[in-house]
């Protein structure tokens, strides 16, 4: 792992999201360590989480083909 590193999120998991996006600013990273989330049960949308005192918008997929084709600099799957 490296400050770079990023990762796909599988399940809609907001907490444990949450605490890796507070982790990662605390840490001053330049950018959040979650590029998108799956969940196959739903439509394609958005879910929205804090980032400092700002908001971001991450991407929900519904497939993992999906997700890695638009995000392929990610290195980590997280389950």
């Amino acid at each position: 792992f490296s400050p770079e590193t990023t990762s796909i999120v599988y399940g809609l998991q907001h907490r444990a999201v949450q605490g890796m996006l507070d982790f990662d600013h605390m840490c001053k990273r330049k950018k959040p360590s979650v590029e998108a989330l799956i969940f196959p049960f739903a439509g394609n949308h958005m879910e929205k989480f804090y980032w400092g005192t700002g908001e971001i918008i991450v991407p929900v997929y519904t497939t993992t083909q999906e997700a890695i084709a638009k995000h392929p600099g990610v290195s980590v799957f997280i389950n």
